[in-house]
């Protein structure tokens, strides 16, 4: 999509299948879980890594 500005159709059509699965804000990798920790601290009672408060 060029230039970033401007919404692609292309791609637009496909918005509906973004963040579809309810666990999308889980680690998949082994190491993900702490770096993300690592990154934005503990996550919250729903096991997701807002960041709040950190920094």
């Amino acid at each position: 999509m060029t230039p970033q500005s401007r919404t692609d159709a292309n791609e637009s059509a496909h918005m509906d299948e973004v963040d579809v699965n309810p666990d999308v804000h889980r680690a998949t990798e082994p190491d993900e879980e702490q770096i993300l920790r690592e990154l934005y601290g503990e996550p919250d009672a729903d096991g997701i890594f807002r960041g709040e408060g950190s920094g």
